[in-house]
């Protein structure tokens, strides 16, 4: 659970977050959207302690941040990389690499483990760093825009793989996204922020199980709308 309580954030003279509060529950994916620059990774980077602040945030000791970008060191392999990030918090070392291999299977990256990033396609790249995020061991997992940047397909898969992953974790979810349809197909709650300084504007439950949201074409019409229109509002 994460629970951010009252915090302000400032730039200089500018007041990104005053007084901000915002819940995420056990096991809930979250999805924040809104406009460019209304503070949605400068909220990020405040619950990973990256950004100064002021106020309480709870839950957030141990957090894994997937970024934009696959962030994979060149000379470390697929699961080299994994272990990097996860085999210091192990006190078994087969253990953390037994872990690793399993969430490179997962994400249909078996056999792949000695590849290096160079050899990998854009979109296995990005399955190295979702299983590397799933694999370090903490109760919050945040993401910034993970898929942006890959096709339509490459980007489904990744969503399908997320949430594989999810299912068989502790964690609970904050993405922050420009997609409404991924905020449809992953959250079961997105925020929309927006104002100076920023605050949510709007509060989308989406109750519907995702496994049926794909055959209900008329439930993510709505939503989808509904977020459409709180995001040109705010």
């Amino acid at each position: 659970m994460l629970e951010i309580i009252n915090i302000n954030v400032n730039y200089g003279e500018k007041s990104v977050f005053k007084d901000f509060s915002l819940e995420v529950k056990d096991r809930e994916i979250l999805c924040v959207l809104g406009k460019s620059g209304c503070g949605k990774t400068t909220l990020l980077n405040a619950v990973a302690g990256l950004v100064p602040h002021t106020g309480e945030i709870k839950g957030a000791d141990s957090v894994s941040y997937m970024f934009q970008e696959d962030r994979l060191i060149p000379s470390l392999t697929a699961i080299g990389n994994i272990l990097f990030a996860t085999s210091h918090l192990y006190k078994d070392k087969n253990e953390a690499k037994a872990i690793a291999k399993e969430a490179l299977k997962a994400v249909g990256l078996e056999g792949f483990e000695n590849r290096y990033p160079h050899t990998l396609s854009g979109g296995q790249a990005a399955r190295v760093s979702l299983a590397r995020a799933f694999c370090y061991p903490s109760g919050l997992l945040i993401t910034d825009e993970p898929f942006k940047g890959l096709d339509i397909a490459t980007a489904d898969t990744l969503e399908k793989y997320f949430l594989k992953l999810f299912e068989s974790s502790h964690k609970c979810a904050v993405i922050v996204s420009h997609s409404v349809e991924e905020a449809v197909a992953l959250a079961d709650r997105a925020v929309v922020l927006g104002g100076s300084p920023c605050s949510v504007k709007a509060e989308i439950i989406l109750d519907m199980p995702r496994e049926k949201r794909t055959e209900n074409l008329a439930y993510c019409a709505e939503k989808s709308a509904e977020i459409k229109a709180a995001i040109i509002a705010s």
